[in-house]
């Protein structure tokens, strides 16, 4: 699912057909469609239109979950962005600050991810929590 969220993160502006998000993220089909309901289930993708027989779709941007994780790939892109153009910030505990507070939430998804036998509104619950 990761995968599909930063293949879509990375191009936000555009929509894709299913088949064109599998590729774009590096995933087969069959891994796609096993991971599609739960993207459906919390509202992570949302369809923009058809074209032909292909449904596009694209990422949620109205999505808390969403709007976390690309605030979390902002932080981090930027730590690194800056780390690169200015030597002096090399402490490890500089990108500490910006990845702690999005650890839980990131752990908090790959549960998700693991099928756990809790129930999902239990585990939506907790995502957003996070």
């Amino acid at each position: 699912m990761l995968k599909v969220l930063d293949f879509l993160m990375d191009n936000e502006i555009f929509d894709y057909s299913k088949a064109d998000i599998a590729d774009g993220a590096g995933i087969s089909r069959a891994t796609l469609f096993k991971v599609w309901p739960k993207l459906e289930d919390l509202e992570l993708v949302t369809a923009t239109r058809s074209v032909g027989q292909a449904k596009m779709y694209k990422l949620n941007k109205q999505n808390l979950i969403i709007k976390k994780l690309m605030e979390l790939d902002d932080a981090i892109s930027e730590y690194f962005a800056l780390k690169h153009c200015s030597p002096q910030i090399s402490s490890s505990n500089d990108v500490t600050d910006v990845i702690v507070q999005g650890h839980g939430f990131i752990k908090n998804l790959i549960e998700y991810e693991e099928d756990s036998p809790r129930p999902l509104t239990d585990q939506r619950k907790e995502l957003l929590i996070a």
